[in-house]
């Protein structure tokens, strides 16, 4: 297993923590309900992908040997 691969994977999850944060000052300036659940929502899924993310890189670094 590569270290670019392992790099890969926590880039994904900055990537996730950045479009959490767009998503939630979407959500804080909408000016509709419909519009600011929709952008809640997203953050609730970009969470859940960060935390797969999450849990998949431990089990690399495990595999690894870190």
């Amino acid at each position: 297993m590569s270290d670019e691969l392992l790099r890969i994977v926590e880039e994904a999850i900055e990537s996730e923590k950045t479009s959490q944060e767009r998503y939630r000052r979407a959500a804080q300036e909408a000016k509709d309900p419909e519009t600011k659940v929709f952008f809640e929502q997203l953050v609730k899924d970009e969470e859940r992908h960060e935390q797969l993310l999450r849990e998949r890189l431990k089990t690399l670094k495990l595999l690894k040997g870190f």
